[in-house]
């Protein structure tokens, strides 16, 4: 007894509030905080873009500006050894006031081909460069060294013009890692070569570039020579290594050839090889060298902020939550306790107890409204029951007479609505199928000796009205057999009598004929219907019936006989829209194409499957949209 109680108190009302108050509560919260996580979540990645290009096109000018000033030294260099009656001495002299006056400049060099200055038939090649706090000066025409030989000259004077030489150490120069700026030197008046003048960059002071491009504790950059060489990292031990020889993954090398053929700057999010999270990269060209500035920037750095203060707030929605429950679950049990007593005491209506009295309203608000609607309608609700219980004779006896109108209906026309009628030299297939309970498609027929008389139709409307005209058609049909009027003048007749009182506007569409079952000539009327279908062993095709307006419409309407005849064993079908117009669920109508196709693809000879296969090819299209119109259908074989 107590386990049933909690039950039902766990059902109430004021618990099933209060908890969808709460759900939707939390609901509310969960998404304002994912929505404020994943707004400043783009906002941040913006940011983060910005920043990582700002970052590497701040360090591309750096070092841009650097390289231009070297480049420029060497340019000059070779300019001015150009110069009518240089000597050794003066070459020498300049070559080591260009390495004293720029700090940029590691080393520089002019090096010159066999026999270009007097008293050099070997060549000549003199090295200063940087020593401690000095200026140290190397021979690099003698035998142990052999400059002719060297990338930075021999890859010179093949092109014959300034390039950037690969990273590399320069045993018996420099003795450190560098690169190096090679300008090819040309004596006035001429294109031959003669020589190079040179300047080189240690790459530690990239490495010194590169550590000022840094963002956050975890954030770095580096440089890629044009030949994918790291030529400065913050890990010293990845220098002079290929880029392709580390981690990369293959997906981030596909992105970094194609960032070789943009001179913009390249942005993307990966994985981080090493933090576990994501990471965003940046890379920039050097115009000049062919360089890549990449700089790369691990996610969890910078999303820590947002995500401490999401968790802050949601701390504090959850302890929100916790005081919003309570205070619901206060508020819903006190205003709702008035309405659970209503609920106890309207028991007894649902009972079917109605003089009981309801308990008189608390509170002038709408559960007190509430209450004294339940007493307007108790006493409303008995004057209902005893209405309804008149109404629903009166409605069981208003089905029982539609019922009797479609037995009637349907006895009106032979077979009930479906025949199935084989003679020696003919068969016969009819079926009509209202849409309602009656309806208003039609057909008849009758054999008198070697002829067969025949009627299809379909009256505008559907239900009760269109039943009644459809009767009327019928009558009147049958007059015209007695009388023995051939189609044209049945139709004649049944439209000036149809036309007359016709308030309701209400017509019929029909085709009318006789078969000459001797010879299978055929005379035919149309009011308006579709063109009967012709199948015999040569083609399937519309067999035109040229004839006049719909049955009923306007009086005085000639309708001409069209005569015709069938060959032996062919067929002829009859039929209302209901079967070319059936719609499926998307509204998609069955067509005309669609039956001549169908009855063009299978055996008539029997009319019992014919007509039965068009039926089912029907209903299997139409599919569980419901039937909107009648359906009727007329085959006629000559054998």
């Amino acid at each position: 007894m107590e386990k049933h109680s909690t039950d039902n108190h766990f059902q109430s009302l004021a618990t099933r509030l209060s908890r969808w108050i709460v759900l939707l509560s939390t609901f509310i919260f969960i998404t304002v905080l994912s929505t404020n996580y994943f707004l400043s979540r783009h906002l941040l990645e913006n940011y983060v873009e910005q920043l990582a290009k700002k970052t590497a096109l701040t360090t591309v000018q750096r070092v841009d500006t650097v390289l231009h000033s070297v480049s420029t030294s060497a340019d000059s260099l070779a300019a001015v050894v150009t110069t009518p009656d240089i000597s050794k001495k003066h070459i020498a002299q300049m070559t080591k006031a260009f390495v004293e006056n720029n700090h940029e400049i590691f080393g520089m060099s002019v090096a010159l081909e066999n026999g270009v200055i007097t008293g050099s038939p070997d060549g000549f090649a003199p090295y200063y460069y940087k020593k401690g706090n000095g200026i140290a000066y190397a021979d690099l025409a003698s035998d142990l060294y052999d400059y002719k030989n060297r990338g930075w000259y021999s890859e010179t004077k093949k092109t014959n013009a300034a390039i950037w030489s690969e990273p590399y150490v320069d045993d018996g120069g420099g003795n450190v890692h560098m690169v190096t700026y090679s300008t090819p030197i040309h004596f006035e008046g001429s294109t031959t070569f003669a020589g190079v003048a040179t300047a080189d960059i240690r790459l530690s002071w990239l490495d010194d570039v590169i550590k000022k491009s840094r963002i956050g504790e975890t954030g770095f950059g580096f440089i890629v020579s044009s030949n994918d060489t790291i030529i400065a990292h913050p890990d010293k031990s990845l220098h002079m290594k290929s880029l392709r020889e580390t981690d990369i993954t293959a997906e981030n090398w596909q992105k970094y050839l194609a960032s070789k053929s943009s001179s913009a700057a390249r942005y993307f999010s990966t994985p981080c090889k090493h933090q576990g999270n994501r990471c965003w990269v940046a890379i920039k060209t050097l115009k000049g060298s062919g360089w890549k500035i990449i700089i790369v920037l691990p996610e969890h750095e910078l999303i820590t902020d947002i995500n401490d203060l999401t968790l802050k707030i949601t701390l504090i929605a959850i302890a929100g939550l916790i005081l919003l429950f309570f205070v619901v679950v206060y508020i819903t049990r006190t205003l709702t306790s008035p309405l659970g007593k209503l609920a106890s005491a309207t028991k007894d209506i649902g009972a079917g107890k109605l003089d009981n009295e309801l308990p008189e309203p608390v509170r002038h608000d709408e559960i007190g409204l509430l209450t004294s609607s339940f007493n307007t309608m108790r006493t409303a609700l008995k004057q209902y029951i005893k209405d309804l219980q008149e109404s629903t004779a009166r409605h069981q006896k208003l089905e029982s007479e539609i019922q009797i109108a479609k037995d009637i209906q349907m006895s009106m026309v032979p077979g009930g609505g479906n025949v199935s009628l084989k003679q020696n030299n003919f068969q016969l297939y009819a079926l009509l199928r209202p849409a309602r309970s009656v309806g208003g498609d039609l057909y008849y027929y009758q054999q008198v000796e070697n002829k067969l008389h025949f009627i299809i139709g379909d009256v505008s409307d559907k239900g009760v009205p269109a039943a009644l005209f459809m009767a009327k058609t019928i009558t009147l049909y049958t007059r015209a057999l007695k009388e023995e009027l051939s189609p044209g003048q049945t139709f004649v007749m049944m439209n000036d009598i149809l036309t007359e009182n016709n308030d309701a506007c209400m017509f019929v569409t029909a085709l009318c004929g006789v078969i000459n079952l001797k010879t299978g000539g055929i005379i035919m009327a149309n009011a308006g219907h579709m063109d009967p279908i012709i199948k015999s062993s040569k083609q399937t095709k519309e067999h035109p019936i040229h004839g006049a307006t719909a049955l009923g419409l306007m009086p005085d309407v000639d309708y001409p006989d069209v005569e015709f005849a069938l060959s032996h064993n062919s067929s002829l079908f009859m039929y209302t829209d209901g079967i070319s117009e059936a719609h499926d669920e998307n509204q998609a109508q069955y067509t005309d194409e669609k039956l001549i196709a169908l009855i063009e693809s299978m055996d008539t000879g029997d009319t019992d499957k014919a007509g039965d296969t068009i039926i089912t090819s029907v209903d299997d299209f139409a599919g569980s949209a419901e039937q909107f119109d009648d359906i009727t259908l007329l085959i006629i074989h000559y054998e």
